[in-house]
């Protein structure tokens, strides 16, 4: 740790019954500005204790500090920084090594970086054990297997032989804790461990760490997320520039929030807002943020006001995927139930309709089935959600509809007319009607033009054109989606997370599109810049009467944002209709387990 310092206040040894964590009055400074400023808390066994804050409020360093891992050029100094009764300031660098993975289990945020890439994840876990425990080879090898198993991976043995690259998301996150856990730490710090999971993932990282608690390990959860920790803190701190500005139990903090910055974080949540309310300094806050007692980690969204008969009647399913007999007598010629009717009600509003979407991949002598007989409609100034985990088929869903993809069977029309499959020289006169805003728009953007050449591409699109309109329309592009037009001088790395959204959204719309498909465009971020992009999007939507097909794994921020929901599992779309009325009264056991997972 790099300038360790200590005030003049001596601290008092701590005892075997203390806290496993005592911080007080920790300050942390790069360069002489303090980014963590007097900063106390403590973490008792068998407690969870959450810090939330947006990216920069200083939670993470505060946590990395604990293990001497606040930075290069790091100048750390506190009244008192103990684990488990040790002076983490006075360690040596040896010390300090035996103490992470030993008493101290870190649980970082991306495990594809975080997991050495060229071992298999069970010598990852080995090597934990060697380094901090007695156990002899054959004792590490089945003691690897059943921390594998005791985190929810399926097949142990395979999976230990397997590399991070191997293994999705949820997996390699499973397989992350599982090493940080491996030596029976007295503290577990977990930084982010759930962000970009899909839903029922976070629900079983959470109940993992919620068992460590329960079992007595001290955990210190550091989250963006207000609802990662809803159903697992015992305490919440809430941090910002560098400062806990509020401190007490998630129902004090969430449903009571006395501090400006803590409620404007309430009222960016999402989950439970009606569609078109404005998240970003405007509308009601929530009616309820805590899951009720009855139902832990969980809330069911309130009803659309419709009977259960008339909102299973609502429900449109293709035959083949119909899975309830109920759904399935609706209809089982592919569009069923009230399908049909919007159909016949508002064809002229439907500018993208799939039909039977199949795709096949032949990977290792393996079929794997991504898209199933997929269809389902986008109109005008309606989004249509698609909910489902990892791997279930939901990105090969938005490439066959954008045509990046051809479908081994089926077909896309937009508006009206053959889109896929058709060769590209056939396309790309319309292409300009549908566009895409993806997860990450880092990787989506050239890191080496500007802000403006990336729009200028996008607003010219191969044409020899006169520089000055093509800066006029530029600024209006930056100005409609809410940026200063001198940012165009800017390159993408110099831009924040919400900032460089925000121009993946004007290069879409650039092309003037009818139809965008937005492939977990919020994912990423915090929960404040989140609801102003969503804002943004809803608004963009009611000015253009755009089509939107939202790929989220958030179902807050699906049923905030969605008319209608398609629930995807296996490649197959198992439950389809309006939003409030698939999640209030699911039928099929995936669509429920979904629902179950929401937790604001």
């Amino acid at each position: 740790m790099s300038g360790v310092g200590r005030t003049s206040v001596e601290p008092t040894p701590v005892g075997p019954d203390g806290p496993v964590l005592d911080v007080r009055d920790l300050v942390v400074s790069f360069s002489g500005r303090r980014v963590v400023d007097g900063v106390s808390l403590q973490v008792a066994a068998g407690e969870c204790v959450a810090i939330v804050g947006e990216s920069g409020s200083g939670k993470s360093v505060t946590a990395r500090s604990v293990v001497g891992l606040a930075g290069e050029g790091a100048r750390v100094s506190a009244a008192r920084l103990s684990v488990a009764g040790q002076d983490v300031l006075s360690l040596s660098g040896r010390r300090l090594r035996k103490l992470r993975g030993g008493t101290v289990g870190l649980i970082a945020q991306d495990a594809l970086v975080s997991l050495d890439p060229l071992r298999p994840v069970g010598r990852e876990i080995g090597d934990t054990l060697a380094l901090h425990t007695d156990l002899d080879a054959a004792a590490r090898r089945a003691r690897t297997l059943q921390l594998l198993e005791r985190v929810g991976l399926p097949d142990a043995e395979l999976r230990a032989g397997q590399r991070p690259g191997q293994l999705s998301g949820g997996q390699r996150q499973r397989a992350l804790i599982a090493a940080g856990i491996a030596a029976g730490p007295r503290l577990v710090i977990a930084d982010e461990p759930t962000t970009a999971l899909d839903q029922p993932v976070q629900a079983g990282v959470l109940r993992l760490l919620g068992q460590l608690r329960d079992e007595g390990t001290g955990v210190l959860l550091i989250s963006h997320d207000l609802s990662v920790v809803l159903g697992i803190a015992d305490r919440v701190l809430v941090m910002t520039d560098g400062v806990v500005v509020e401190e007490g139990t998630p129902t004090e903090v969430f449903e009571r929030p006395r501090h400006p910055y803590t409620r404007k974080l309430v009222d960016a949540v999402p989950a439970g807002r009606a569609r078109g309310t404005l998240l970003s300094g405007g509308g009601a806050a929530p009616a309820a943020l805590v899951p009720p007692p009855a139902v832990p980690a969980s809330l069911v969204p309130p009803s659309a006001g419709t009977g259960a008969d008339e909102r299973r009647d609502s429900r449109s399913l293709s035959g083949e995927n119909a899975t309830n007999p109920t759904l399935a007598d609706a209809g089982a010629d592919g569009a069923a139930g009230a399908g049909d009717a919007d159909a016949g009600a508002a064809a002229e509003d439907v500018l993208v309709e799939a039909r039977g979407l199949s795709r096949v991949f032949h990977v290792g002598g393996r079929e794997i089935v991504a898209a199933d007989d997929v269809s389902f409609a986008l109109r005008a100034g309606r989004t249509l959600g698609l909910v489902g985990e990892s791997g279930s088929g939901k990105s090969t869903t938005a490439r066959l509809l954008l045509g990046l993809e051809h479908p081994d069977a089926g077909e896309v029309t937009l508006l009206g007319e053959p889109w896929s499959p058709l060769p590209e020289a056939r396309r790309r006169p319309r292409r300009p009607l549908i566009g895409a805003v993806f997860q990450d728009a880092l990787s989506s953007f050239d890191p080496r033009w500007t802000v403006g050449a990336i729009l200028a591409d996008a607003v010219t699109r191969g044409r020899s054109v006169r520089p000055g309109p093509v800066r006029a329309e530029i600024a209006a592009l930056l100005d409609t989606v809410g940026l200063d037009p001198a940012l165009a001088a800017r390159r993408p790395l110099h831009l924040s997370g919400g900032q460089r959204q925000r121009v993946a959204v004007a290069r879409a719309l650039a092309a003037e599109p009818r139809v965008l498909v937005l492939d977990e465009p919020v994912s990423a971020l915090d929960v404040s810049v989140q609801a102003q992009v969503l804002d943004l999007l809803d608004r963009l939507q009611r000015e253009r009467d755009l089509a939107y097909l939202l790929i989220t794994h958030d179902l807050g921020v699906a049923l905030h944002m969605s008319d209608d929901v398609a629930v995807m599992q296996e490649g197959r779309i198992v439950e389809q209709g309006p939003a409030a009325t698939v999640f209030d009264d699911a039928e099929h056991p995936y669509a429920r387990l979904l629902r179950d997972a929401v937790r604001l």
